[in-house]
């Protein structure tokens, strides 16, 4: 299948195991390049399964890991004001991700692991398309909830795909995460992009876990203050699935799943020597330290 100009740099954390091979085996269908940045703790300040990363870093030697260490302490306080800690280390991941692009890719497509590309369609699309002519594009996605069969009628368009030479440190490091990354560039841009029959390329897992998976990623996720999400959870899984979610209220069908989602602990064989630059701690924070970001943040 033909590699596009495009790389995918996909948010990840152990926690997201179930989804990432078949993230990254999509991805890597049409992507030039494939970028995985990892922290070396999850962002609640625990250790990461290092066990598990290492086996899944050998499984895709195909693909290039960014390990970063978490540092809270040594992250400047002005820029936490800025930028709320529930957001900065998702936007940082991707900024370190994008530190490490190869020269001739001209388009970056920004996935987190629960979001598995169609990667046949999705190769066709760019293949006919005029995506290179937009600054930026929001594609739609299929949305899941608790089984991979549930899939909600409603479509959403949290993925984006943006122009390289656009992109600076002070729209990939921001509150707003991805949705920065669309509003704030120029156009033309574009959202809720589908296919060329009007169907989402994309699968979004987000919230096809089981109970106790439901419970650490309200712990952690961007909108924990919101609302008292540990309450929904243990109300959700008081019985089997309504047909609605505590999330979006969106209504259901129930589908053939696209991929091999499953709930027990996925299986990583090596298939070759992996690629991992492992960032120290002055390496991870030259990433803050970019002149016109600094001087905006200072």
């Amino acid at each position: 299948m033909k590699k596009h100009p495009v790389a995918t740099i996909i948010n990840f954390c152990s926690n997201e195991s179930r989804f990432i091979r078949a993230t990254l085996e999509q991805a890597l269908k049409f992507s030039m390049q494939v970028i995985v940045p990892v922290c070396d703790h999850f962002f609640d300040g625990s250790l990461e399964n290092r066990p598990l990363l290492e086996k899944i870093y050998s499984a895709f030697p195909d693909c290039l890991f960014v390990e970063y260490p978490y540092l809270p302490k040594k992250i400047p306080k002005k820029i936490l004001k800025k930028v709320d800690p529930a957001h900065f280390w998702h936007s940082l991941s991707r900024l370190i991700g994008f530190s490490f692009l190869e020269e001739s890719v001209e388009m970056v497509l920004f996935l987190d692991a629960d979001e598995v590309p169609d990667g046949k369609r999705f190769s066709e699309w760019l293949e006919c398309s005029d995506y290179r002519q937009h600054t930026a594009l929001k594609l739609s996605n299929y949305w899941y909830f608790r089984d991979p069969a549930n899939q909600a009628l409603k479509y959403e368009d949290s993925i984006v795909l943006a122009q390289r030479k656009a992109l600076e440190t002070e729209i990939l490091l921001h509150q707003d995460e991805r949705d920065a990354i669309y509003n704030l560039l120029p156009g033309p841009k574009r959202r809720g992009v589908a296919g060329s029959d009007g169907k989402p390329m994309f699968h979004h897992y987000s919230w096809v876990r089981t109970k106790e998976e439901m419970l650490q990623k309200v712990k952690a996720w961007g909108h924990k203050g919101d609302r008292d999400w540990t309450a929904l959870v243990h109300e959700e899984f008081a019985g089997p699935f309504r047909g609605t979610d505590f999330v979006h209220g969106y209504t259901y069908q129930s589908v053939k799943p696209p991929f091999d989602i499953r709930f027990d602990p996925p299986q990583f064989e090596p298939k070759g020597a992996p690629k991992v630059k492992r960032l120290n701690d002055e390496e991870m924070l030259k990433h803050i330290r970019q002149k016109r970001f600094w001087e905006l943040a200072f």
